[in-house]
């Protein structure tokens, strides 16, 4: 059998116990029900059949990247105005104005 039997199992019988006792404590069905004792049981099946026809394993491997597929910004997309704000440390930072020359 192919997928994960036991996790199928496990999971149908947790899920068929708990849908049990939620229908018990909502009131839907009485504590002396044989429904009790049937979700559960009837969860094991139903997470076995999901476990061998679910699809589970490795998908197809992605196509690697390439130049076609990775875009880039062209030149001269940056924004030429000067950054100024302050580091962790509180330092100022500022940059010179394009026009500036301090040589």
């Amino acid at each position: 059998m192919k997928g994960r039997p036991i996790l199928g199992m496990l999971s149908g019988f947790f899920f068929g116990l708990f849908l049990g006792v939620t229908l018990f404590l909502f009131g839907a069905i009485p504590l002396h029900s044989q429904l009790l004792w049937i979700l559960p049981l009837v969860g094991i099946v139903l997470g076995l059949a999901m476990a061998a026809w679910a699809p589970f394993g490795r998908g197809p491997e992605p196509a690697p990247a390439t130049a076609d597929t990775i875009g880039y910004a062209p030149a001269g997309d940056a924004d030429p105005t000067p950054t100024s704000g302050t580091t962790l440390e509180q330092d100022v930072i500022e940059t010179p104005e394009a026009g500036d020359d301090e040589s």
